[in-house]
């Protein structure tokens, strides 16, 4: 499927339930909303999945096992991969001039290390949350079965089995016969 633009969850619901501001709008988030579902909820959920959430939410008619899987389990993971995909760019301001810090007159600039130290926390709750949704869809096969049966086409994601990143992950499963045979796993 192309890049997916309906959102499974919206920016008060991650401004209320995560360390972003309220302040920060909500155009500021929502990029980072498409982006954070389309790469991690996916490859976690696996394309059929996926695709009949949004399918469920673009109809008005996501309820039962899907509504349970998105209140309790897709939403929190999500909302933490959205602070990770953030957190870097929150502060900054892209122009066709320059990449500029943003300021104000009551707050300070963090330093790389700062906020690389906030996104690797961030990250670790993401991570759990995400194998938390992983174990939760194993455990229920019965009530998902485009979890375990995500589609065949050439780019069909399937459903990942662990959610922590040790490293790089060389993947000899070459489905769509590129023939490189290896994958790299950029969670």
């Amino acid at each position: 499927m192309p890049t997916n633009k309906t959102l499974m969850v919206v920016a008060d619901y991650i401004r209320d339930n995560t360390v972003i501001n309220k302040d920060v709008g909500s155009e500021l988030i929502e990029p980072f909303i498409v982006s954070a579902q389309n790469v991690r909820i996916e490859s976690i959920l696996g394309t059929g999945l996926f695709n009949d959430i949004i399918t469920n939410i673009n109809n008005t008619t996501i309820a039962g096992n899907n509504k349970t899987l998105l209140d309790d389990y897709i939403q929190p993971c999500l909302i933490q991969w959205v602070v990770y995909e953030a957190l870097p760019f929150i502060n900054y301001k892209l122009t066709n001039k320059s990449v500029s810090t943003q300021d104000s007159d009551n707050s300070t600039h963090s330093q790389l290390n700062e906020v690389q130290y906030l996104r690797e926390n961030v990250r670790n709750t993401a991570e759990y949350m995400s194998q938390r949704l992983t174990d939760y869809l194993k455990s229920n096969t019965t009530l998902f079965p485009l979890y375990i049966n995500p589609g065949n086409d050439c780019d069909t994601i399937r459903p990942n089995s662990s959610n922590y990143f040790n490293g790089i992950y060389l993947d000899s499963n070459d489905d769509c016969n590129y023939g490189l045979g290896l994958g790299i796993d950029l969670n």
